[in-house]
């Protein structure tokens, strides 16, 4: 009976043995999962292929085309400003204006108001495509953005007559941090109305600040934004937290200028490239407009007063971003491009709200206003994808790893009682061997009377 207590409370000790094995196991993997596995998943998918329109809202844009024509747009054709010469009274009703030889006027000279040149209240939207490209690697992932902004109004069979504005964007960028590589890598080409030409030279340069995605497990601070428009990077600041479509969201929001984009984009290109580029002087052209009159600019003072106007651009950007993933989720812009003599002149203008109602209703130096946000489908589409991807880490990163460990502490915990009692009941059996092996030599051993009152506590020689 001693020996067959002492193999039980072997036997027992196996089972005990497997429990801590596995409770170890399932505390290892889970730990893994938290510390290594998931970390090193946290980085920017290289299959990006997403794109996201804008609802199309009401708003205006100085078509280049007809200013640099001189010929008033069709949606201002009928306004008395835009059928005479500015500052001549106006001619009889159905009367043709010719020249002494009697051939056709020529309206070269005509200054017209560039009022005559904007289209007010049209609808507008933006699209933007951005896709993974090479190079891409384990650390770092080029992504290409094709942007544009386009009227609702006209459309064409490539839609180049619907274009008001473009630019093609690669960034390089950390799959992990999402900020761009500290290489002259980045390219901005800028495709301009009506030719929908190249109208930049896409020279690498480095930049610095998010753009298309922020950082895994974004944090609630500010952080370095880059502008397409103007070449500069600008804080973005964490509003708080929000929920778009039932997930968790972080908002930033920038308020930029009035940043003067002639000069912006003038000393972008002067700082990466040297000597005379025509592709550059093109791309200016449209953010600098000299010769023309305070009157035509509806300017205060000296109607005859000629000035050098440049273009500004203010935008009020606001983004939702997933924290877990830094995926942005939802966003909307609300710009306004437009011309001013010189900086204070801009700002003041600006900051004029009565003036700058009134130039919203009859626009007389507007370049491009336009406010909007992602369409719903867009919104759909991204968060759906944003939800897939942030129920990915929390299940590997949060549920299975606690699932596993509660399994292991419980293996763990299970297998250390079961050792205990095991040790226990051997330790039992082998005080009852020591016992069966006195009684054994008390029966018949040399010491077999100290045996006996061992064994009972009585003297039984008397």
């Amino acid at each position: 009976m001693a020996r067959q207590n002492s193999s039980a409370g072997r036997g027992s000790s196996v089972p005990a043995v497997v429990l801590v094995g596995l409770g170890t196991f399932l505390i290892t993997i889970a730990l893994a999962l938290v510390f290594f596995v998931v970390p090193a998943q946290k980085k920017t998918p290289l299959d990006i292929n997403a794109t996201t329109v804008t609802e199309t809202t009401q708003g205006a844009v100085l078509v280049g085309k007809a200013l640099a024509g001189n010929t008033p747009t069709e949606a201002n054709a009928d306004r008395r400003e835009c059928r005479e010469p500015a500052g001549e009274a106006p001619a009889d009703e159905g009367e043709v204006v010719e020249t002494q030889d009697g051939a056709e006027a020529d309206d070269s000279d005509v200054q017209y108001p560039v009022s005559c040149f904007i289209d007010n209240d049209i609808p507008l939207y933006s699209q933007r495509r951005v896709q993974a490209v090479e190079p891409s690697d384990a650390d770092v992932i080029t992504m290409q953005a094709a942007q544009s902004l386009l009227r609702a109004d006209k459309t064409g069979s490539d839609g180049v007559e619907g274009l008001i504005n473009a630019t093609i964007d690669r960034v390089t960028v950390d799959r992990v941090t999402a900020l761009p590589v500290d290489e002259a890598v980045s390219t901005l080409q800028m495709v301009a109305a009506p030719t929908g030409g190249d109208d930049s030279a896409p020279v690498g340069f480095v930049r610095d600040g998010m753009q298309y995605k922020f950082p895994f497990d974004t944090e609630q601070k500010d952080y370095p934004y880059f502008d397409a428009s103007t070449f500069t990077t600008n804080p973005i600041s964490f509003v708080g937290e929000t929920t778009v479509g039932g997930i968790d969201a972080y908002e930033f929001r920038q308020e930029l200028g009035p940043i003067d984009m002639w000069a912006s984009i003038r000393d972008h290109f002067a700082s990466i490239s040297s000597g005379y580029d025509p592709a550059v002087e093109s791309v200016l052209a449209s953010y600098r407009r000299e010769g023309m009159t305070a009157g035509q600019w509806g300017l205060e003072g000296d109607p005859e007063r000629v000035v050098d106007m440049r273009r500004y651009y203010t935008n009020t950007r606001t983004v939702y971003v997933n924290p877990e993933t830094g995926q942005v989720i939802n966003g909307g812009e609300n710009i306004f491009q437009y011309f001013a003599e010189d900086q204070e002149e801009a700002t003041a203008f600006f900051e004029d709200k009565a003036g700058m109602e009134a130039e919203k209703a009859e626009p007389t130096r507007t370049a491009v206003r336009f406010e909007s946000g992602w369409n719903e489908e867009t919104k759909a589409a991204t968060q759906a994808t944003a939800q897939e991807s942030a129920d990915t880490l929390n299940t590997f990163g949060r549920v299975v790893p606690a699932v596993l460990g509660v399994l292991g502490l419980l293996a763990l915990i299970g297998g250390i009682l079961l050792g205990v009692r095991s040790g226990g009941r051997g330790a039992r059996g082998s005080r009852v061997d020591r016992a069966a092996r006195d009684t054994r030599r008390g029966d018949g051993g040399p010491t077999g009377t100290t045996g006996a009152t061992g064994a009972s506590g009585v003297n039984l020689s008397k």
